[in-house]
């Protein structure tokens, strides 16, 4: 019999198949879709249905809680979408502003940009507040002093700090007033060499890098470090220098960067010299901007800054006393400044003075002049001239005639005969009777009558009332004119 070879028994391959998804409960589909509405996703309509946008709005969330986006409604995707929704609503409640991982608004997109413009990474600002986001609230979080915690969400008070921080940036850069040192020289000399290589980027650490970031507070962009280690925050502070003096924000200091930047620092320990102009903010500056102030110009807000309201009360000062309209102040001109603030205090004197014309006082002495003195109704002529010096920026606190007379005796500016506006004028009634002053008042204008010298006066408490009255100079009433120093 022939033999039979038995065939050879192939295995076969199964056909691989793609597993089909299971659809999920059309309650849980309703209860998910409810959620996504909540954290701010759009799953289209409310209805139980898997639909494009369902799954759009799902993988959506999925991604920013970093879960598999694979738009699958599993039980750990649901547990998110429970717990996320319980906490928007929480804080929806407490109107806090709250705002965390798994939220999406146009809102959040805003808060993306501003702290990708303060240099954190938040990868695409498409509003969907992810771990990356999270990620960036906290290095922001932790530059910030006053945000004690590290959380990675964003409230009322935290968003105001981020809103001002961005805010803080759009400006021309400035400049600060500091004293020169060798120290600095070799600083500023390394710091070049280094920009010259471009190695000042994010990632160096350096003593070039920290005089980098302290050009950059100095100029106004805060890198909230100056530790020496080129992180987010500094590059962030560097690019908006950058686009401000006009240059590509690079995010890297080159030549051009530094030699713009190197201007934030004036090396001077003179207050004018450099003459202040616009874009310094020192405590020069600022106490310019007080001279200004006193002297009836408005610089706008004394904060330091020589800002276009400074610049303005200055071109003002130099108008009316007919400088040269630079609106710089140079060492002449704020030696000037500080002569006028001096005899300028005479004006402010009878300015006050003058507001009280008229004034009688209420039942027996009764006067705001003592009361402001912390005083109870008193004879008050020396009340009344207390209150216009100290007004006037001259403190002064005397009740007593004979003391205030003694006073003026005592700096050096009593006089007989060469009396001045603004001048204190004391009066003796009864020369001889042993009291050295009994009445006082203020000269407001010296004047000739006849040939004579004569003072006109404001006197508080002079028949009970604030009244002006004139006398010539050398009535044997008249106990001296001085002044406070």
């Amino acid at each position: 019999m022939p033999v039979i070879t038995p065939r050879p028994v192939v295995p076969t391959t199964p056909t691989p198949t793609t597993p089909v998804p299971v659809t999920p409960n059309p309650k849980l589909v309703k209860k998910a879709e409810a959620a996504l509405k909540t954290a701010g996703f759009n799953p289209g309509t409310v209805d139980g249905k898997v639909t494009a946008a369902f799954t759009t709005a799902l993988k959506e969330f999925q991604k920013s809680w970093g879960l598999p986006a694979d738009g699958q409604l599993n039980e750990r995707t649901m547990q998110r979408l429970e717990d996320t929704a319980t906490r928007v609503k929480k804080h929806a409640k407490a109107k806090d502003a709250f705002v965390s991982v798994g939220q999406k608004s146009s809102d959040i997109k805003v808060l993306e940009k501003r702290l990708g413009k303060l240099g954190y990474a938040v990868g695409r600002a498409d509003g969907i507040y992810s771990r990356e986001t999270a990620n960036a609230v906290k290095a922001f979080r932790a530059d910030q002093k006053e945000l004690k915690d590290g959380a990675g969400s964003l409230s009322a008070g935290s968003r105001r700090v981020l809103r001002e921080e961005v805010a803080k940036l759009n400006h021309a850069p400035e400049r600060r007033r500091i004293a020169p040192s060798k120290s600095q020289t070799r600083l500023d000399r390394e710091t070049a060499q280094a920009a010259a290589k471009g190695t000042l980027k994010e990632g160096a650490k350096s003593s070039a890098v920290a005089n980098v970031q302290k050009h950059l507070r100095a100029a106004g962009f805060d890198p909230q470090r100056t530790t020496g280690r080129f992180d987010e925050r500094t590059e962030g502070a560097l690019k908006a220098f950058q686009s401000k003096s006009g240059l590509s924000p690079t995010g890297v200091v080159d030549a051009k960067t530094w030699k713009a930047l190197q201007k934030s620092f004036i090396l001077s320990s003179k207050p004018a010299a450099p003459a202040q102009t616009l874009g310094e903010r020192s405590s020069a500056v600022k106490a310019s901007e007080k001279l200004l102030q006193r002297l009836g110009f408005n610089p706008g807000k004394i904060d330091g800054l020589f800002d276009k309201k400074t610049l303005a009360a200055v071109k003002a000062y130099e108008k009316k006393h007919e400088l040269e309209r630079d609106g710089a102040i140079g060492t002449n001109q704020l030696a000037k400044m500080k002569r006028d603030v001096k005899s300028d205090y005479r004006s402010k004197v009878l300015e006050t003075a003058r507001r009280y014309l008229g004034f009688h006082e209420k039942g027996v002495n009764g006067n705001p002049f003592s009361k402001f003195f912390g005083r109870p109704p008193e004879a008050w002529c020396a009340d009344f001239v207390s209150y216009c010096y100290t007004k006037a920026g001259k403190k002064l606190n005397e009740p007593w005639t004979p003391s205030l007379l003694q006073k003026i005796k005592d700096n050096g500016t009593w006089n007989l005969k060469h009396p001045k506006p603004g001048d204190i004028i004391m009066f003796d009634w009864h020369p001889g009777s042993g009291r050295s002053a009994e009445h006082t008042g203020l000269v407001e204008k010296v004047f000739k009558k006849n040939g004579q010298l004569w003072v006109q006066t404001i006197e508080g408490n002079s028949g009970d009332a604030v009244r002006r009255l004139q006398y010539r100079v050398g009535d044997p009433r008249i106990a001296g004119f001085g002044t406070m120093r």
